[in-house]
């Protein structure tokens, strides 16, 4: 996953554990290990088409129009519980941003007009 490799590149504390493939998809536990603060955690998966995609993409396609979501075929969901690192999240959602051409979701905003999450 290139995504894992930018991480490290922008942040040298930064490793993950074993990748899980599946079919269409594959996943890790991204560590944070900085000296003085405890080691932070946060599980990411990357799939590629399949029907919770479409779901999402059809939601997408509701609010934002068909346009925005022509050629999407991958989802990334990063799982955030407790304590958490924000540079490296803001790391995540860039590069899903700039190099997938991402449309942001989460739970509480879903989709916005504007194509970003509040």
């Amino acid at each position: 996953m290139e995504l894992l490799g930018h991480l490290q590149d922008a942040d040298a504390r930064v490793s993950y554990g074993d990748i899980n493939e599946g079919e269409r998809w594959a996943a890790t536990r991204v560590k944070v290990s900085r000296p003085t603060d405890t080691e932070l955690e946060q599980y990411l998966q990357v799939s590629i088409g399949g029907e919770i995609l479409e779901i999402y993409l059809e939601d997408a396609r509701t609010a934002l129009g068909s346009e925005t979501v022509r050629d999407k075929n991958l989802m990334l969901t990063t799982i955030l519980s407790g304590e958490t690192d924000p540079a490296i999240n803001r790391h995540i959602i860039s590069y899903a941003l700039s190099e997938w051409h991402g449309i942001p979701w989460d739970e509480t905003s879903r989709f916005t007009g504007s194509g970003t999450a509040e």
